[in-house]
């Protein structure tokens, strides 16, 4: 590890770097006392000059610097992103919370994260080949999802789920991404309801942080009455947690009923298959498949296993929505 004292523009005696081989970022994820696994550059007018070097401990000179610079945009190598990232998601509390940092920079931040959480989700859910149209729309989903977000209100409440419910948030994500590859089989063109459902997904577990998480960690089976009562309760919670928001109505159903089954077996309302919205259906299956193959009840079941699983119970989902998510994760090239 270098600290690097002397903040200025870096000697860099390698090959010019082109424009296609570089993407921005913002001067605010430069973090006093972290260090980068990433080089950034300066653009200056068609070149790119190094700020930092790879592996420099990033100090508040920097930041001044930058400010004084008025830099509005830094620069990282494409070959550099997996690092860059890391380090974001290492990071991103910090940048959240920091209400020093304008509200469109750390809405920015919490897109960047999301977008590499959901491409690690992606690659790892989804057969190759893999249509990469497909990743492009749950790209822009993601960054439509600001305009419900881009509030102080907003983000100190995903600081929240991203702090205390990590885990809860990064499989939000993974239901996500699913549920948006399978909906876009059938209403690839309903935009903005994709943004709300996606939105709704990702969310769809926050009401699990208004509960004493002990209970989570018990087979639900083996609860008490009042044990399963508490966790039935978390969609009413989740909606309640997020009433303050505005978040559309679609985003609103996918927290409240994601647990809701095609028989009326589900809840918090017991909700049959007539009273429910496609993509609420699409999502409670895509709910259940991640958690199977994640192992969150008990061994991590294999994509066939999962899906087995799945179609074993016949009566709680819907059997059309069941084949688009078996035809989605069996070849992932539907355009």
């Amino acid at each position: 590890m270098r600290d690097a004292t002397a903040v200025g523009i870096a000697n860099d005696d390698s090959p010019k770097i082109s424009a296609n081989n570089v993407f921005k970022v913002s001067p605010y994820m430069v973090i006093p006392s972290r260090v980068g696994g990433f080089s950034l550059y300066l653009k200056q007018d068609d070149n790119f000059v190094l700020y930092a070097e790879k592996g420099v401990l990033f100090t508040e000179e920097h930041t001044k610097r930058l400010t004084m610079l008025d830099v509005k945009h830094l620069y990282v190598k494409a070959a550099d992103y997996a690092f860059y990232t890391s380090y974001l998601q290492d990071n991103i509390m910090e940048v959240l919370e920091d209400e020093a940092i304008p509200l469109t920079e750390r809405a920015r931040a919490w897109n960047d994260a999301t977008v590499a959480i959901a491409k690690s989700a992606f690659d790892r859910s989804l057969p190759s080949p893999v249509d990469k149209r497909q990743f492009k729309r749950i790209k822009s989903l993601i960054s439509n999802s600001l305009k419900f977000l881009t509030r102080d209100d907003a983000l100190r409440e995903l600081s929240r789920f991203i702090r205390e419910g990590e885990s809860l948030y990064r499989h939000g994500i993974a239901v996500m991404v699913l549920t948006i590859v399978t909906l876009a089989t059938f209403m690839k063109d309903e935009h903005d309801t994709l943004v709300a459902v996606g939105l709704g997904a990702m969310l769809h577990d926050i009401g699990k942080l208004e509960l004493p998480q002990n209970i989570f960690i018990n087979k639900y089976e083996t609860l008490n009455r009042e044990g399963k009562d508490l966790v039935k309760s978390h969609p009413a919670l989740g909606v309640g947690y997020c009433s303050s928001l505005p978040l559309p109505q679609e985003t609103l159903q996918c927290i409240l009923f994601h647990h809701e089954r095609e028989d009326g077996t589900g809840y918090p309302s017991g909700s049959t298959g007539n009273f429910l919205p496609p993509y609420v259906k699409v999502l409670a299956m895509c709910n259940l498949y991640d958690n199977l193959v994640t192992g969150k009840y008990g061994r991590k079941k294999t994509p066939f296993e999962a899906l087995t699983h799945i179609r074993s119970m016949r009566s709680a989902f819907d059997q059309e929505m069941l084949k688009r998510l078996i035809s989605v994760l069996a070849r992932a090239d539907i355009a």
